[in-house]
């Protein structure tokens, strides 16, 4: 932990405020605490806007998120208090808005990371997020705490391997089970599995020990199941089975920020319980992310695409090729096929929303992003079985691969939420 007093910090925050060009009006409303929450979720929306702007990957999406969420979720705790900090411990002048803390830890973890969206996106929502705040000492204290808290936050994640330079070379020649990109563009996340994970102890601490061996019955079974389903001229897929396929095909980072974005508006949540929300789905996926990239890169493992194409080259009887084989879903993701990412940080998504609602009933609905139909949950592992099999529908994924993917996403869930977010003793 970092603890800093928030003294002589309103100098500072009346400068930023100047700089702003008179953001604070005069006219403007507060909203008052314990109200629904209209900060954190607008914030979320300008990241992801940032995100989709930047044409990011989803590994850099999710961690940029969680660098984001935690940021808040600090902040807000240190003026409303209720719950442990994460990573920054501060003392928050009394009476400081907790909403100008959101918009300013957002701000600066967003500008810091995506510098080249500032000036067109976060910049100007920054000024007008500030312009819905009366002026005064509670949004000066407010942006001082954000602002302070964020700037300790980077600090402390300096260094942590985002976005450090790893390559992946594939084997040439090719070698049977080992994955080949399936783009013409860089791999994806090769750096992922090496950061720093937020809670787990390392990125490593869950990995699963590896797709099965080519020569056995287990490789036959899902190879053939894979094959036949997640063809593109499957005659076994039912027709809803097409279409979840195709759902989670969706941008999976806007995909996901909608949905929590939706869950925050549904239950009415306030600026402290939104924070919460959001930063422990946001580290939960993160951290399970990593696992997974960490277990992705370790057994480089050939995707359907490649493995049904070259059937005849993996030394198993049972496992007939076919060179003009297609997916279901038209574009295979560029990074090693075990195990399925989705399978990873979607379940372990849900199991942070059973958490945060104290029960498996979670009652939890994610937007499509395409028209494709709203999808609604009743349960943590009705989500992990859809998006799992969808995976396996949609071409791209094996069976062992979405079922140990489960396993990390279950693991890591467990043990972010048994470090992490707990009530406080103040």
């Amino acid at each position: 932990m970092t603890t800093v007093r928030l003294l002589a910090l309103a100098t500072a925050a009346a400068a930023a405020l100047t700089v702003l060009g008179g953001a604070a009006q005069s006219s403007a409303q507060p909203q008052p605490s314990g109200s629904p929450d209209t900060y954190v979720t607008s914030w979320d929306a300008v990241g992801t806007q940032s995100i989709s702007a930047a044409a990011l990957s989803p590994a850099e999406g999710h961690t940029i998120f969680a660098y984001v969420a935690i940021a808040v979720y600090d902040s807000v705790m240190a003026i409303e208090g209720g719950h442990e900090p994460f990573a920054v411990d501060v003392d928050a002048p009394e009476g400081a808005s907790a909403q100008a803390a959101v918009a300013a830890a957002a701000h600066r973890i967003l500008a810091h990371y995506l510098p080249a969206q500032a000036p067109t996106i976060i910049d100007p929502a920054y000024v007008t997020s500030l312009g819905t705040i009366p002026a005064g000492p509670a949004k000066t204290n407010g942006i001082s705490v954000g602002e302070s808290v964020a700037q300790l936050f980077i600090a402390q994640r300096s260094g942590d391997g985002f976005r450090a330079p790893v390559t992946y070379t594939p084997p040439n020649p090719p070698i049977p089970g080992v994955w080949l990109p399936t783009a013409m563009t860089p791999p994806i996340g090769p750096y992922l599995g090496l950061m720093r994970p937020f809670s787990l102890r390392s990125a490593d601490v869950f990995r699963p020990g590896g797709p099965p061996a080519l020569d056995t019955k287990e490789w036959a079974r899902d190879y053939n199941e894979v094959k036949e389903v997640g063809s593109s001229t499957s005659t076994t897929r039912t027709p809803e089975q097409t279409l979840a396929a195709r759902f989670w095909a969706e941008p999976p980072v806007q995909q996901a920020r909608n949905s929590f974005r939706r869950f925050v508006g549904e239950h009415e949540l306030d600026v402290a319980q939104a924070a919460r929300f959001m930063a422990m789905v946001s580290v939960t996926y993160a951290d399970a992310l990593i696992a997974c990239f960490d277990a992705k890169y370790h057994y480089p493992f050939w995707r359907p695409i490649t493995a049904i194409r070259a059937g005849h080259t993996d030394g198993n009887d049972a496992t007939v090729g076919d060179p003009t084989w297609t997916t279901l879903l038209a574009a295979t993701p560029n990074h090693p096929e075990y195990p399925s990412a989705h399978s990873c940080v979607t379940p372990a998504g849900g199991l942070a929303i059973a958490r945060f609602l104290g029960t498996p009933k979670i009652e939890f609905t994610v937007p499509s992003l395409t028209g494709l139909g709203d999808r609604h949950y009743a349960r943590a592992s009705d989500l992990a079985d859809e998006v799992s099999n969808a995976r396996i529908w949609g071409g791209i994924h094996y069976r062992f691969s979405v079922e140990d993917g489960i396993e990390i996403g279950k693991k890591t869930a467990h043990q972010v939420l048994a470090h992490h977010f707990h009530r406080s003793n103040d």
